[in-house]
């Protein structure tokens, strides 16, 4: 945000890039899946192996978020690129470097924790000891970072880490978020792949059967998510991105048979080449359309767009003292972007019913709701985008005190001791 700065100052500007940067990240896997592919079938493959990754529809939907769950899953492949290429690793900077993805990986979802150490098994399995010396020493290096960086600015080493798994395990802050079944995530998959799931199985399948370390990753995440009660879709992220790796190398698998059977028919030259890539790929991009247009992922595209379209709009318009959202439903401005988007200066307020709204309303000269607010208050509608609409009022605002932060319980009681 403060790079974008040099440009302009602003949402317009540092979101961009905010999501480049993010997208651009999310290309490593398809990089990745591509040299994979590559070494395993040749350039043909190559290009199979990564078009899947690259047009996957669920890594297409979060590839460009700020989630530490798609960095980490990101960073997950591309250390597992570094370190299982498809042969033997001598090079000690290149198992450094893979050695400190892992730890970085660690870092960034603690959750993953169990997967890192079924890569880094995998690996000293099949490694001499000098391979597991330098990525350890990688390993290594990165924690010993984090835990510098967190005494300076959290008053001791690993203290991120810490009080994550504290307030999240002991105190069970996720929990008040909601539990789920431990089948969550399985049905889940199958609610967005529909008659597509069987596709991607059998093509993850086959790419497991040269890539063994991915899948077992894959399936330890999907694993130890599944038995933690509080469930998001976003949180199986890495697994998914490891499931369309070993279904881009099990694509290209199937294309090379492809072609192998052509050839024994009688096609000669480029001819089967570029039949069974083209099959192929038509095939999965045909699969992959499906799944972008379907009921699932299309309802989590357009969730929060109109939310998101009107506080823009406010922050390409005349100045605002005061912000007021109405008819949330419970939820509170985060539904709305923040500040992200609406950047100005003014206090925010999310009153809950039409008592509150009454209480507040001195407060703030602009509204957006999508519950229709009393005349008696004054506000003017000024334009709506689908079932979110912006309303303002003359006059200035008073200083009122702004809404508390909303908490959950289990953090509020802890935090009612501290200074």
């Amino acid at each position: 945000m403060e790079l974008s700065r040099i440009v302009g100052d602003g949402p317009d500007y540092y979101i961009p890039v905010i999501a480049g940067t993010f997208a651009a990240l999310a290309a490593v896997p398809v990089v990745c899946c591509f040299l994979w592919g590559r070494r395993f079938f040749g350039l043909p493959g190559g290009l199979i192996a990564g078009t899947v990754v690259a047009v996957a529809p669920e890594l297409v939907y979060f590839g460009a978020r700020t989630l530490s769950e798609v960095l980490a899953g990101n960073l997950l492949v591309a250390a597992l690129y570094i370190l299982e290429p498809g042969y033997q690793v001598t090079s000690r900077q290149r198992l450094f470097g893979g050695g400190v993805l892992l730890g970085l990986v660690f870092l960034l979802r603690i959750q993953l924790a169990p997967a890192v150490a079924i890569v880094a098994l995998w690996m000293i399995w099949r490694a001499d000891h000098e391979r597991v010396l330098a990525t350890i020493t990688g390993a290594i290096a990165i924690l010993t970072a984090d835990g510098i960086l967190d005494a300076v600015t959290l008053g001791y080493p690993f203290a991120s880490l810490w009080r994550y798994v504290v307030y999240n395990v002991y105190y069970g802050v996720s929990s008040t978020f909601g539990v789920k079944p431990w089948n969550y995530y399985l049905l889940g998959e199958i609610g967005v792949w529909g008659g597509g799931a069987a596709t991607l199985l059998l093509l993850a399948a086959l790419g497991a059967r040269r890539m063994l370390s991915p899948f077992a990753a894959a399936i330890t995440i999907l694993a130890v998510h599944s038995a933690i009660a509080h469930k998001e879709y976003r949180f199986i992220y890495p697994a998914v991105v490891l499931l369309m790796v070993l279904a881009g190398v099990g694509l290209a698998q199937i294309a090379r048979w492809g072609r192998d059977w052509l050839r024994d028919r009688g096609k000669r030259g480029w001819t089967a080449e570029v039949g069974s890539i083209t099959v192929a790929l038509a095939w999965w991009c045909f699969i992959s359309f499906e799944v972008w247009t379907g009921p699932t992922l299309t309802a989590h595209r357009y969730r929060g767009h109109d939310n998101l379209a009107a506080v823009s709009f406010l922050a390409h318009g005349p100045a605002v003292c005061g912000l007021g959202l109405y008819g949330l439903d419970g939820e509170d401005w985060g539904q709305y972007g923040g500040y992200t988007y609406f950047h100005r200066p003014g206090p925010m307020y999310w009153p809950k019913d039409e008592a509150e709204l009454d209480t507040f309303a001195p407060g703030f000269d602009t509204l957006v709701y999508r519950k229709v607010p009393p005349e008696g208050l004054g506000f003017t509608p000024q334009r709506c985008f689908g079932q979110v609409c912006v309303a303002r009022r003359s006059g200035g605002c008073a200083p009122l005190p702004m809404m508390a932060m909303p908490f959950p319980s289990p953090v509020s009681r802890p935090l009612a001791g501290s200074p």
